[in-house]
């Protein structure tokens, strides 16, 4: 929510995860952003609520971005259903 953005990278590997939580990653999509994520594991999240990649329209006004997605979409979430394994 800054009022100056920048594209970012992100790559997250060989991660334990622990619930509760909201999501692994957020990026916007409108400055390019991308995550990748590989083998990832997410503990005590049977109901897998925790959301891997959410996808957002991101601004420079300082107000929430507008969620666009999530999950993998091979573009800006870069990751299969077999990097994330649930524990």
């Amino acid at each position: 929510n800054c009022s100056k953005q920048y594209q970012r990278t992100i790559i997250v590997n060989d991660v334990d995860i622990t619930a509760p939580g909201k999501a692994i990653a957020g990026i916007n999509t409108n400055y390019g952003d991308t995550v990748s994520l590989r083998n990832i594991r997410i503990h005590g999240d049977s109901s897998k609520k925790i959301k891997t990649c959410v996808r957002y329209t991101g601004n420079s006004t300082g107000a929430e971005p507008k969620e666009t997605g999530s999950g993998p979409d091979g573009t800006y979430c870069k990751f299969t259903a077999s990097d994330i394994s649930y524990e």
